[in-house]
């Protein structure tokens, strides 16, 4: 399968996290705290208008919310962490949300 830039670069954001010594000690707040960041990032990856295009913005969150359940998931259970299993989530996000929003 072929994955997007953005599921790669959403798959890495994924991994910078829960790679990182202080997640193991994160609550599912803390997680919930990162969302604001990670739209941030995600729409710059993007390079899409979100003040200017409301299915911009919906698509930035859909990615989002994916990438926060994501980790919440992997904070929850250590199975979740396969590379493939974060990059085809992301990737099956990306296609429904574009579908949804054109």
């Amino acid at each position: 399968m072929n994955y997007s830039p953005l599921s790669v670069h959403c798959t890495s954001l994924c991994f910078d996290i829960i790679q990182s010594q202080q997640f193991a000690t994160l609550g599912h707040d803390d997680i919930d705290g990162f969302r604001d960041e990670l739209y941030l990032m995600i729409k710059e990856r993007t390079q899409c208008w979100p003040h200017r295009f409301v299915r911009e913005d919906r698509f930035i969150e859909d990615v989002t919310n994916e990438v926060v359940s994501i980790l919440h998931h992997c904070l929850s259970s250590g199975c979740m962490r396969d590379p493939q299993l974060i990059l085809s989530r992301i990737e099956e996000c990306i296609d429904g949300s574009i579908r949804l929003h054109s």
